[in-house]
């Protein structure tokens, strides 16, 4: 008996009624039918591109079943990509397409055909994809998106967007909330028991709610691709708004409170200062007394744990009493300016993989660039958040007692202000010599 294994396949199926395979098949049938072969099988794969990459469980069987023949519609149904097409050359079978006739994979002109076909194929989609993202920039420049799923505060009747006016209320006092300490899970359900749904009509959550309030559009940005086309002049939330809850989401009591991986004040802050070291990082660790130290993790030095916290403590305290204390703030600062270098180092440090990839930097060296990048960018990040006045540094500066407020903090926000202020590195010490303050070593930023 002639038998042959029907193929179809179509990229998208916004009805969800795989009308597009149907005709296929009825294509398919009626060329087995003229032929007089069996249909031993019929596999699908609706809904699902072929130049994604994305796995086609109908392809995967269709390999796995080893089929006498493969029917199909037209062969770029079947593959669009090489190396798909040398999977099926590797079954050794030839492919019948209703819509293209006979690819003989049998021989070696059949094969540049069907390579020749496919090679064709891949290039129409990636041209495809390359003008639909120019197509998007474009739109995107002239203020113009076409979402997929309707943003909260927002509608659009063609391309052209609108704030949706009671939506937009719900936003600004949700803002206002959580700038004065509401939590996102409190704003969450107040909507839901009011009955405020979500632009899709579904429930709130933590997800959802920060979501809206970090969204670029809901400051009136427009973004596509990662890349700020500017404003569009439909700002739910002014600019200082924006920033103060974008601020105030990177709080670290939002993201690790409560912590229990970090624990003491000063472990993997502090670095050592003896020569050759490199200034490398030192870590909490224990004595074979038990005593809590901080050891280098390359020479091996330690210092007395509590004895180190004391006189940073100390420092910090006195540094923050003082009456010009309140210009380490400094709120004059051009923050567009930062922030467009926290992206540039932000892109410097996602492109070391491409020079590892590329055998140009050794992961040594990719390590070290990536922690020096990371480091500039935390800086600048701090920098931003104290001028606008989120940052822990800035709440104990204008709390007016200074012991107080650095009580109030969790041992993350006291590291965060440490940061802010200071570089620590001990020194080294002959072996037996007593703790010294003058060992400590402090570097004032700013």
């Amino acid at each position: 008996m002639t038998t042959a294994t029907i193929y179809l396949r179509q990229s998208q199926d916004k009805a969800g009624e795989g009308a597009a395979v149907s005709r296929q098949l009825s294509a398919c049938q009626e060329l087995c039918d003229a032929k007089g072969w069996t249909v031993a099988e019929v596999l699908t794969d609706n809904d699902i591109s072929a130049t994604t990459g994305r796995t086609r469980p109908g392809f995967e069987a269709l390999l796995a079943s080893n089929p006498r023949r493969i029917v199909v519609w037209h062969v770029d149904r079947l593959v669009r990509l090489s190396k798909d097409l040398e999977r099926v050359i590797d079954l050794g079978v030839n492919v019948y397409a209703a819509k293209s006739g006979h690819v003989d994979l049998s021989n070696p002109a059949g094969r540049a055909v069907a390579k020749t076909i496919t090679a064709w194929a891949q290039y129409e989609g990636e041209q495809k994809a390359t003008r639909q993202v120019a197509a998007n920039r474009q739109r995107a420049q002239r203020g113009e998106v076409l979402w997929s799923r309707r943003p909260f505060g927002f509608a659009r009747t063609g391309a052209r967007v609108r704030v949706v006016r009671s939506e937009a209320v719900e936003i600004r006092k949700a803002a206002g909330k959580v700038l004065k300490g509401a939590t996102l899970a409190s704003i969450a359900a107040d909507w839901n028991v009011r009955g405020i749904a979500t632009s899709t009509g579904g429930q709130w959550s933590v997800t959802s709610v920060r979501r809206v309030l970090l969204n670029p559009r809901t400051a009136g940005r427009v973004v596509s691709n990662s890349e700020d086309y500017g404003s569009n002049g439909l700002a739910i939330l002014d600019a200082d708004t924006a920033d103060r809850i974008a601020a105030l989401m990177r709080d670290p009591r939002r993201k690790l409170a409560p912590s229990t991986q970090v624990k003491y004040l000063l472990s993997g802050l502090v670095r050592c200062g003896r020569d050759g070291c490199d200034s490398a990082v030192m870590f909490a660790t224990s004595n074979p007394k038990s005593v809590p130290i901080y050891r280098c993790l390359r020479c091996y030095g330690t210092r007395h744990l509590a004895h180190v916290d004391e006189v940073v403590m100390a420092a910090v305290v006195a540094r923050l009493s003082r009456p010009d204390a309140a210009g380490l703030l400094d709120r004059d600062i051009d923050l567009d300016e930062l922030r467009g270098r926290v992206v540039d180092l932000r892109e410097r440090r996602d492109g070391l993989a491409s020079l590892l990839a590329d055998g140009l930097l050794t992961p040594a060296a990719v390590r070290t660039q990536a922690q020096r990048l990371t480091d500039q960018i935390g800086d600048l990040e701090r920098q931003i958040e104290a001028a606008i006045g989120t940052s822990p540094l800035a709440r104990v500066i204008d709390s007016g007692d200074v012991l107080a407020a650095l009580e109030r903090l969790s041992l993350l926000e006291v590291r965060e202000v440490i940061k802010a202020l200071m570089d620590v590195r001990i020194l080294p010490a002959g072996k037996g010599v007593r703790f010294n303050p003058e060992h400590v070593q402090i570097e004032w930023k700013g």
